[in-house]
């Protein structure tokens, strides 16, 4: 049926197409080709691109829909509608510009409207919608999935937008997210796949004044946010859990877990160009925020002893506050016309405060039906963390002619952190006490080189060598060196570009269970690629290109393997070739070509396997392609016809459960008002 009602909509544009060549009986005059078309004394540009996309997928429907969630049906492609008052005449505004795309059967859609009148304010609004689908067969089992719908969108007004000395800005946001999903609890030892029902929004106001004073261009915003999440966890039906060989089941299980906060911030922002060779730039951000959540959860079933489970009841609440200040400050020094002198210094600081209250009280009886003493669980915990860290970077350029420039330059980080609190268990007289106290340094050597051996061919590489501050205060500093060679070379309509990146990380650390041992996770990453563009005239280019990334990483582990801790190696390996081609053409004054074809393969790990039970080698090797050919069809001065195929091809290496390929024709037609086409 499905296909039916596509052939009939395929059908439909097609007659719809043809009648559009053929002259009406009686035409309705349109504007000669120089003549705009004019309502209420605006000019009138527009267009809409309306049409259908076929679709059929073999195999895993899921995969297809994870990394590319295209639906049959109708589809707005493109759309535009602008007016403008080129006299800037009109009372309420000189442009009105709307444009959208991607509603209906695609995954994602945006509408944006752009108003303004010259000199007093200016409109700009964007919503944006994304279908999020997700159901893999080998992340978690299948069981972490979502289907879920994005909506988020910003809407900003400024009063006097042209005016260098006073401006006032206001502005709203929203984002809305809903749908189901797979979520997983472990209870019991074992794990069961719960569905989700998603609910997150969020709400962001914001207002703010520009302008010059005493040479400055001053600006100061103040906003502020509120959000919730009511994502609630269900089970729809007793299950076994993922291992149904133990005697753990969960007959019913509900969670609640409602989550709400509110943020305030304020930014103020300076610059300031002295005597043309001074530059400053000063920034200031303050914000603080406050969240409240609470937890319910009860669950009904057997335990792993085979005890009759007749009421698992959790109930936890807990607060959170965290102020924080950021300050940059910026300086550039033009020393002569050739050599300049930046320095940057960042201050951030912030706390975090706030704690819970766990209560548990597990109600169960024995195999045999008799009553168990219930158990009663109280706790609370409450911690403060202290976080403070300045960073320093100065940089000095030197551009000998415009053949030649190179650059050096310096980065220092000093972070402290300081945690305490205590937890303490109510059935207990005493607490446990925390007390953490850490302070990190870290250096950086940054270079740049630009180079021109003649007016077709630039070079630029650049390099960072030293220290990364690690987001987790018990391991140590990223070790790090990258660098990056970039070209570009012009010859005629034929341009090449060419880049090397690599990046080499390493993570010392020290394993906290006894024995402790050194550990280590290595990262070696390589990126060559390549591109060329060929334009000999406006009907005619080529395009292609060619990627290639080498990563692996190796990664120190401990496995319990036959009740011991071993010491092991993980170890991940990519070899990811991408190659791209374009060509456009238009061979005779109405039809225009275009074709492309994508091709990724991954061939992963290769042949290496783990030669011992400790040591984990894994890669996800894979191939994707994807070819498209389109004609457009010029039918009138205001109509264009066009129809495309697509084709997508995916394997995996080491299974067939997720192969699919999928065939998508589609069609549609654009349709021009206003503005000069001949």
């Amino acid at each position: 049926m499905k296909n039916k009602i596509l052939f009939v909509l395929f059908l439909a544009l097609a007659v719809l197409s043809a009648a559009a060549q053929t002259p009406s009986p009686a035409p309705t005059p349109s504007p000669a080709p120089n003549e705009p078309l004019s309502i209420g004394g605006y000019e009138i540009t527009s267009s809409i691109e309306l049409g259908v996309r076929g679709l059929d997928v073999k195999g895993s429907d899921n995969k297809f829909r994870s990394d590319f969630n295209y639906k049959p049906g109708f589809r707005v492609f493109d759309s535009s509608f602008l007016m403008e008052d080129k006299e800037n005449k009109k009372p309420f505004f000189d442009s009105l510009l709307v444009t959208s795309s991607g509603f209906g059967a695609d995954p994602t859609g945006f509408f944006r409207l752009n108003m303004e009148k010259v000199g007093v304010y200016r409109l700009d609004s964007n919503v944006r919608s994304v279908k999020y689908f997700n159901n893999l067969n080998n992340h978690a089992l299948g069981e972490h999935g979502a289907d879920t719908k994005h909506n988020f969108g910003d809407f900003d007004l400024t009063i006097f937008p042209q005016s260098e000395d006073l401006r006032f800005r206001l502005g709203y946001s929203f984002n809305k997210t809903d749908g189901t999903g797979g979520f997983t609890t472990r209870a019991y030892s074992d794990e069961f796949p719960i569905t989700s029902l998603v609910d997150s929004r969020s709400y962001d106001f914001r207002a703010g004044v520009e302008g010059k004073l005493l040479g400055f261009n001053l600006s100061l915003s103040q906003g502020f946010r509120k959000f919730t999440d009511n994502t609630s966890y269900t089970l729809l039906a007793p299950s076994p859990g993922n291992n149904p060989a133990n005697t753990a089941r969960l007959a019913t299980f509900q969670r609640d877990y409602p989550i709400e906060g509110k943020s305030f911030y304020t930014l103020f922002s300076a610059h300031r160009t002295f005597a043309k060779r001074i530059d400053f730039t000063g920034r200031f951000i303050y914000s603080s925020t406050d969240t409240n959540f609470r937890l319910f959860e009860s669950i009904t079933g057997r335990d792993n002893s085979n005890n009759i489970v007749d009421l698992d009841r959790f109930e936890i609440s807990g607060d959170a506050k965290r102020p924080q200040g950021r300050g940059d400050i910026g300086i550039t020094f033009l020393v002569t016309k050739k050599f300049r002198i930046s320095e940057t210094f960042t201050y951030d600081q912030f706390n975090i405060s706030g704690g819970n209250q766990f209560l548990e009280q597990l109600i169960r009886r024995n195999n045999a039906g008799n009553p168990l003493a219930t158990t009663l669980t109280r706790t609370i915990a409450h911690r403060v963390t202290a976080f403070r860290r300045v960073m320093n970077t100065i940089e000095a350029d030197y551009q000998f002619n415009n053949r030649l420039a190179v650059n050096v330059g310096y980065r220092f980080t000093d972070r402290r952190v300081v945690i305490e609190g205590f937890d303490r268990n109510l059935a207990s007289a005493n607490p446990t006490l925390i007390a953490e106290e850490f302070d990190n340094r870290t250096n950086t050597l940054i270079a740049g080189l630009m180079v021109k051996p003649s007016k077709n061919l630039v070079i630029y590489a650049d390099v960072e060598h030293g220290e990364a501050d690690n987001v987790f205060t018990r391991l140590a500093n990223y070790n790090f060196t990258n660098y990056r060679v970039r070209s570009r070379l012009s010859l005629n309509q034929i341009s090449l570009n060419f880049s090397v990146i690599s990046k080499d990380n390493n993570n010392p650390s020290r394993s906290i269970v006894m024995p402790t041992r050194d550990f280590s996770a290595d990262t070696k990453n390589r990126t060559l690629s390549g591109s060329l563009d060929w334009t000999p005239n406006q009907d005619f280019s080529i395009s292609g290109g060619y990627t290639y990334q080498d990563l692996t990483s190796r990664t120190d582990i401990i496995v319990p393997f036959n009740g011991v801790l071993t010491p092991g190696v993980s170890q991940f390996f990519m070899r990811d070739n991408y190659f791209f081609f374009d060509v456009f053409a238009k061979p005779i004054k109405r039809v225009s070509l275009y074709a492309s074809y994508r091709i990724s393969k991954d061939t992963g790990q290769g042949d290496k396997l783990a030669t011992a039970p400790q040591n984990i080698i894994t890669s996800y090797p894979f191939q994707l392609q994807s070819p498209e050919v389109r004609v457009a069809i010029r039918l009138t001065k205001n109509i264009d016809w066009n129809v495309g195929y697509q084709y997508y091809d995916y394997k995996e290496k080491f299974g067939i459960n997720q192969n699919y390929s999928a065939h998508m024709p589609y069609t549609s037609l654009r349709i021009y008002f206003g503005g000069d086409r001949r």
